[in-house]
């Protein structure tokens, strides 16, 4: 699935928002990945998680962060992309509240 630029915008405009509390200073793009290179630990993904409810309405973020867990260790970061295709599957309002 290709990212929406429309949702895309809004979340690089979202996480640069909130990576002003998390010490981040480099460029986010589609690839910039939450843990690894955001450091993002739990209790900010909940952060993210209820920010992004707040701009979208009800998702299924915590089904999204489970099926995050049951990836290999080594693989369990998610990228803005991944981010951006996940909203966009999940759209509660068509063309929703951006």
């Amino acid at each position: 699935m290709s990212a929406d630029p429309r949702i895309l915008a809004d979340v690089i405009a979202l996480v640069a928002e909130l990576a002003g509390d998390w010490e981040y200073d480099d460029p986010i793009t589609p690839d910039t990945r939450f843990l690894a290179d955001l450091g993002l630990e739990s209790l900010d993904l909940v952060v993210l998680g209820t920010a992004l409810q707040h701009r979208h309405g009800p998702l299924p973020f915590a089904e999204f962060l489970a099926e995050l867990g049951e990836r290999p260790v080594d693989s369990r970061d998610v990228t803005v992309a991944e981010l951006v295709d996940f909203l966009s599957a999940h759209q509660p309002v068509p063309g929703g509240a951006l």
